[in-house]
């Protein structure tokens, strides 16, 4: 309800002046951080994208059953990004086959104070001598705009938002190899399409893109 009462009052101030909402947030326009990423929505040169979400759901060890786990990912793009401007959509995406394998595709309205579409996907090899291999895939609509730090614009939910419900699928697989597969992991959501409900009923939950340029 907090940040609905401001993005009210922001929202509203930018009608009444003719400005979007990403002119006030990025200070006109001016991108001051350098960035060669490209132009995007009022031409700010955002440079790299970062998805970070954390709560807890039901996972199946492949050892002992079913457990409540954390599912934190904090899921960063590599590379240049490419802005779509008939769709307001930014993406990112490492070659096929690379470790780590990231591809990100973010949609935001045509003022840039809601991100209407998120998928961003991670497979990569972790732990000593990358003995483990994880995947991790959020799927979620309608983020609004949460604040701007320094350069940095933040896009934001968590337990404030009380009717949010715009969390489509979370994806958490994680295996030691050889002894375990994709197919067989050790770690896995148990039902990646629940991943709502799981969300609504951990008071700690948030999800947060941070655009930085």
């Amino acid at each position: 309800m907090r940040k609905l009462i401001v993005i009210t009052v922001i929202l509203a101030g930018t009608l009444l002046s003719g400005c979007d909402l990403l002119d006030i947030i990025t200070g006109g326009g001016d991108t001051g951080g350098g960035g060669t990423g490209g132009g995007g929505i009022g031409g700010v040169n955002f440079v790299r994208m970062i998805v970070e979400y954390d709560f807890s759901a039901d996972v199946l060890r492949n050892d002992t059953g079913v457990e409540l786990h954390g599912i934190f990912a904090s899921i960063g793009s590599i590379g240049n990004l490419a802005f779509d401007q008939a769709t307001n959509s930014y993406v990112a995406q490492t070659p096929l086959g690379s470790d780590p394998y990231v591809h990100i595709t973010i949609t935001l309205d045509s003022a840039g104070s809601m991100i209407t579409y998120l998928n961003a996907f991670r497979r990569m090899s972790h732990g000593v001598g990358a003995s483990w291999e994880r995947i991790d895939q959020i799927i979620a609509y309608d983020i609004p705009y949460d604040r701007v730090e320094g350069y940095n614009t933040f896009y934001r939910i968590d337990a404030d938002d009380l009717m949010w419900a715009g969390l489509e699928r979370v994806e958490y697989k994680d295996w030691f190899k050889p002894e375990y597969t994709e197919q067989d992991p050790m770690y896995r959501m148990v039902d990646p399409t629940a991943a709502q409900t799981f969300f609504d009923n951990d008071p700690n939950r948030y999800i947060e893109i941070e655009f930085q340029q």
